[in-house]
């Protein structure tokens, strides 16, 4: 049977599957190929992301906001901000990800109150672009560090540790948080129910009724919702997200491509071709037989759109 990609808590948020589970923090250099185009869908976490393009482009959204990050340009996502990224069709991307809990910069419920929470807070940034011309870079720089080829492994965790509250000085250096202060999303929480439904219902026949009533509001309101969060109508939002489940079972499992149609939803398996075909590029055949792995980063999310 196949595992789910992401693994969540009780209120949906992501639980990584971290490089040591006894360590919480997820490392990961990944390439994005050129004609495939791939799609993390929404998610969140307590993790702190920080993430850097060292060659080509992606596309992000963090909590509604679209945000294009071109080469040398990266962005660190805040604790349980809704996020999601992919590439374009015919774009490529290599890319650094780092993910941290935020608890190893809480050394004492001082430092917490008076440097950590302040940042995490649900009125504060939602994310922090990282560019190459003004004090970002040296978190970049942090970042490009800790991924050297020739970093010991004996000491990388300490260096994650160290790079981390270096993180945080720097913002604190640079952001005054007591004026920072940017309004909490609306709806957010309605949001994730809907969303959550869709992703715990996304294989059965579901209308916008049910989802709207999953988030208990109306038809109208949970379309302005999904448009002010993912730029997509529920509908456009499951139908992405059926794919992305497919591609899970393409390249994760031997289901025949009509039997993958049915169990994510679809109602023919030639619907389903037709589909995928629009979104992605290629076949659902095509993408099987030349998608060989999809690397680390991937594997903690979905296979993607």
């Amino acid at each position: 049977m196949n595992k789910d990609i992401i693994t969540t808590r009780s209120d949906k948020s992501q639980i990584f599957d971290y490089n040591n589970p006894l360590f919480y923090c997820f490392r990961d250099r990944h390439f994005i190929r050129p004609g495939i185009t791939t799609y993390i869908p929404e998610h969140w976490h307590e993790d702190i992301e920080y993430f850097y393009v060292l060659d080509g482009c992606i596309e992000f959204m963090v909590n509604g906001k679209q945000i294009h990050l071109d080469k040398g340009e990266g962005i660190c996502v805040n604790s349980k901000r809704i996020h999601s990224n992919w590439s374009n069709k015919g774009s490529y991307c290599e890319f650094l990800c780092l993910v941290i809990h935020p608890s190893y910069m809480c050394a004492s419920d001082y430092i917490e109150q008076r440097y950590v929470s302040p940042i995490l807070a649900a009125g504060c940034n939602d994310y922090i672009l990282l560019k190459q011309d003004n004090w970002t870079k040296k978190i970049i720089d942090e970042l490009l560090n800790l991924f050297d080829e020739n970093k010991d492994p004996k000491t990388l965790e300490l260096e994650i540790i160290e790079a981390s509250f270096k993180c945080l000085r720097l913002m604190h250096e640079h952001i005054d948080f007591s004026t920072a202060k940017q309004a909490v999303p609306i709806h957010a929480s309605t949001f994730k129910s809907m969303m959550s439904f869709i992703q715990d219902h996304y294989m059965d026949k579901i209308s916008l009724e049910d989802i709207a009533f999953s988030g208990n509001v109306g038809k109208t309101l949970c379309a302005k919702i999904f448009k002010r969060y993912v730029a997509k109508t529920p509908g456009d939002y499951l139908i992405s997200y059926r794919i992305t489940k497919s591609m899970e079972l393409l390249t994760g499992s031997d289901l025949s491509v009509t039997d993958i149609a049915f169990q994510t939803g679809f109602t023919s398996g030639s619907h389903y071709t037709k589909t995928f075909r629009e979104m992605v590029g290629c076949t659902p055949t095509e993408y099987r037989n030349t998608n060989p792995g999809i690397g680390a980063y991937a594997q903690h999310y979905e296979h993607a759109v």
